[in-house]
């Protein structure tokens, strides 16, 4: 027993004497990086171990060690904060070359010194395993090639066609629809019809007009259904009916407003509406009633008109021919600055710029576009605004200095408006009495659109005692407008409802107590009741100053079409010339 505790610990012993030995060997190479000042001292006994004693060795290398363990922690430390930040390629590089480290000897010391150093210490050198490069620099290589890599065919791919313009895909129309029966029908119209629709009618009964049988609308309805929203469509839209030689109806044309056609893909673009019935002759795969859309060439025109005012503004402008859509756009921008009713007086003279569509097959005018310039001279008093379009697609009409032509509130929210009576003191027509009446009645048939004064929301709409139907427009918080007597709300008027300036919100009627059809009209700032035709009103945004290159441009445009004009710039001479002229 205590033979074998004798053999257990003398195997204990030995095995620390190695652990001791390995571990002197290692730190040895370690303390052969660190400066050689301990190292003098002992030279000569490295170099003759037989002349000092065991005790002498034990003391020198005791102390070298206690140095040398100093001075390593501190050198540890130091190289934990320096080194920091190159760890994360040291580790790369060290995963793809083999690094060699060499100990080096301070060039201070003499050869005799360096020789014993080099005798304690080998040479070191530490090679990646997983290198397997002898110590050269892996380069990155190139993607492969998913062809070959996969075994796929290489193909060509091109790049996505450019969209087709609209007169490519398109047919062109024709002169009249007896043109296009031929053409796409292969037969001769007998007789043609001219139809208009009007209030209260559908697409079904003026086709009854035309000889239609109840098969032949259903058929009509769909094909045009699918590009027509047939319950939308307004009052006074034309129609064009043709039946062949045998009486039969052949074809469907539909002339819609431009106005409806200026958006998506078509803008710009004037198209026929056909519906075209086949019996196989021209095509055996096409029978039946078949929808056709043409495109029917267009040139777009500036026209300059304008006119003396001898009765009133509107027989001034029929006589020159201006459209009544024109005109009402030309009463509705300078409604903010010109009293249609006590301002206009014989003599005045007025000037416009409008563009059209003119077909280029028949000659005929399709469509009368937007106002682009509005003029007037009132007793001597020259003013124009011009329309402009800014980038963000908003409308706005300026003066040639850019200021806006816009108030803040209309002073005459209807068109073609006689002032029944005016703001203050008078006697009622109905009770007898004299009270104040505070606002403007303004006499126009029944039906008349009346126009929201301003952008604003719907305070009130509904019956209001003596009122009778009534509107109360918020604008801001000092203005608002009421609009009395109505016959009805149009659409969708409803409490907290935004309206947009210029928004039909009701009809004129005799509602309450009123004695004919006329419009009660009130602008209440702060909730005061004032005369709408002299309350301060104030302006519009002018245009912004990054703007007025291209409104200076806008000007310069429309101005050069009036100079090309043969119509007299009424609006356009000066301030003498106007007086001369009179």
């Amino acid at each position: 027993m205590m033979w074998l505790g004798y053999e257990s610990q003398s195997r204990r012993d030995k095995k620390s004497q190695e652990m001791q030995g390995s571990f002197n060997i290692k730190f040895n190479s370690f303390l052969s990086y660190l400066p050689k000042a301990n190292l003098g001292n002992a030279k000569e006994s490295v170099q003759n171990p037989q002349m000092t004693s065991a005790g002498t060795m034990r003391h020198i290398f005791d102390k070298r060690i206690s140095a040398g363990r100093s001075l390593a922690m501190l050198l540890l430390g130091g190289a934990t904060i320096f080194s920091a930040p190159f760890i994360t390629t040291a580790s790369h590089a060290a995963n793809s070359a083999s690094v060699k480290i060499e100990s080096s000897a301070p060039a201070t010391l003499p050869d005799k010194a360096t020789s014993a150093i080099a005798s304690i210490v080998p040479m070191h050198m530490v090679v990646d395993a997983f290198d397997g490069n002898d110590g050269r620099l892996i380069l990155p290589r190139s993607r492969p090639d998913y062809a070959s890599t996969l075994g796929g065919i290489a193909v060509q791919i091109e790049g996505p066609a450019k969209r087709p313009s609209m007169e490519d895909m398109l047919p062109a129309a024709t002169a009249d629809i007896k043109q296009m029966v031929l053409r796409e029908a292969g037969k001769r119209t007998s007789q043609i019809f001219d139809l208009t629709l009007s209030s209260g009618e559908t697409l079904a009964k003026i086709l009854k007009r035309a000889k239609f049988s109840n098969q032949d609308i259903a058929s009509v309805s769909q094909a045009l259904s699918g590009k027509v929203d047939l319950r939308r469509l307004q009052i006074g839209t034309r129609f064009t009916a043709a039946l062949d030689i045998e009486g039969q109806p052949i074809a469907l044309q539909l002339h819609l407003p431009r106005d409806a056609q200026k958006n998506g893909a078509f803008k710009n673009i004037y198209l026929d509406h056909y519906v075209i019935r086949h019996d196989g002759h021209a095509d055996a795969e096409i029978k039946g009633w078949q929808s056709l859309r043409a495109i029917r060439p267009v040139e777009l025109r500036s026209v300059h008109a304008g006119n003396e005012i001898s009765l009133s503004l509107y027989e001034a402008a029929q006589q020159v021919r201006i459209p009544l859509k024109v005109l009402d756009e030309f009463v509705r921008v300078m409604s903010f600055s010109v009293d249609f009713q006590r301002e206009v007086q014989t003599g005045d003279q007025f000037e416009l710029v409008y563009d059209t569509a003119m077909d280029k097959l028949t000659g005929k005018i399709l469509s009368t576009d937007s106002l682009q310039y509005a003029g007037i001279v009132l007793s001597g008093k020259k003013m124009g605004f011009y329309r402009f379009v800014h980038p963000n697609g908003r409308e706005g009409w300026y003066d040639r200095n850019g200021e806006s032509a816009v108030r803040t509130l209309m002073r005459t929210p209807v068109n073609g408006a006689r002032i029944s009576s005016g703001f203050g003191m008078r006697r009622h027509p109905t009770t007898g009495y004299n009270a104040m009446h505070r606002g403007l009645d303004f006499a126009v048939p029944t039906g008349t659109p009346i126009l929201a004064a301003g952008t604003g929301h719907i305070e009130y709409v509904g019956w209001n005692g003596n009122y009778g139907r009534y509107i109360r427009i918020r604008h801001n918080a000092t203005y608002k407008t009421a609009y009395a007597h109505l016959s009805r709300f149009a659409g969708g008027m409803r409490n907290g409802r935004e309206v947009q300036q210029g928004e039909v919100i009701g009809y004129v009627g005799s509602t309450g107590r009123s004695t004919g059809p006329h419009l009660h009209y009130e602008i209440l700032v702060n909730n005061r009741r004032l005369n709408p035709l002299t309350v301060k009103l104030p302006t519009g945004d002018a245009v912004p100053t990054e703007l007025m290159p291209a409104f200076k441009t806008q000007v310069e445009r429309v101005e050069a079409k009036m100079r090309n004009s043969v119509t007299p710039l009424y609006a356009g001479i000066s301030l003498q010339q106007a007086l001369l002229s009179r």
